[in-house]
């Protein structure tokens, strides 16, 4: 048991801090930029003068930047870890090396959908507040509600941003697994951290294109990649063990 609380403690999520506050301040200006952008925007541009379309755009860049987040994080404690030296080493320990994987997993997962969700809240909370104070007012219209039913929108839109907050952070949290095991497969560092370029240049785009079922889009989309993550990890911890043969 102590040589897992070991191996655990080895993950120094305080490294990614600086680097977690500096993603979330651009975010978040990005967000109130976006809001200024719909106050001077012609009435056409969805995207930018309702609050469907500010939430899908924060909520896109959300994933992406965390995708890669968590893709930078599986680099360092799945990938660097089970690759040359550093297996060999871990091979020596006399306890299983998947009890190990299971945990360091469930941390990389457990820790990017946490972020992932509070950043989505808070951003999205400064660009009310922002909006209150500077008295710029997007429109309320929310999937098929009316912009005449303010107070049923803004429940419903606070219901989709909690919901949809949690389904980014499981999205977030399967493309670093997925861009890990590709990674591991390749004994690169840098082919996991592409991986996650190349997928987050396409779900983003569905995410932000999904203004008026943006709850519904999340939610598969977490489904299928949380499929498919379960799927290519299997395929990782079975060629730890074959490693260790």
């Amino acid at each position: 048991m102590e040589l897992y609380r070991l191996e655990v403690k080895k993950i120094r999520l305080s490294a990614y801090l600086w680097g977690l506050l500096g993603m979330f301040a651009s975010l978040l200006a990005l967000g109130i930029l976006f809001l200024f952008l719909g106050n001077s925007e012609p009435e056409d541009e969805v995207l930018f003068t309702s609050w469907s379309g500010l939430f899908a755009m924060s909520t896109a860049l959300n994933v992406a930047c965390f995708s890669i987040f968590s893709a930078v994080i599986a680099a360092r404690i799945i990938v660097d870890e089970y690759c040359g030296k550093n297996a060999v080493l871990l091979f020596t320990y006399p306890v299983s090396r998947r009890t190990i994987l299971n945990r360091k997993s469930i941390i990389l997962i457990g820790f990017t959908t946490a972020v992932t969700f509070v950043s989505n809240i808070l951003i999205i909370g400064g660009m009310y507040i922002t909006a209150r104070i500077f008295g710029i007012i997007p429109e309320l219209t929310v999937g098929n509600l009316p912009n005449g039913t303010i107070g049923k929108s803004e429940w419903y839109l606070l219901i989709s941003v909690l919901l949809s907050s949690f389904f980014a952070g499981i999205l977030s949290s399967a493309i670093g697994m997925i861009s890990a095991v590709i990674g591991w497969k390749k004994r690169s560092v840098m082919t996991t951290i592409i991986c996650s370029l190349i997928i987050v240049c396409f779900v983003p785009n569905l995410i932000a294109g999904s203004l008026s079922h943006i709850v519904l889009v999340m939610f598969f989309s977490g489904v299928l990649f949380i499929l498919a993550a379960y799927v290519m990890y299997q395929i990782l911890a079975k060629g730890i063990e074959r490693m260790e043969v």
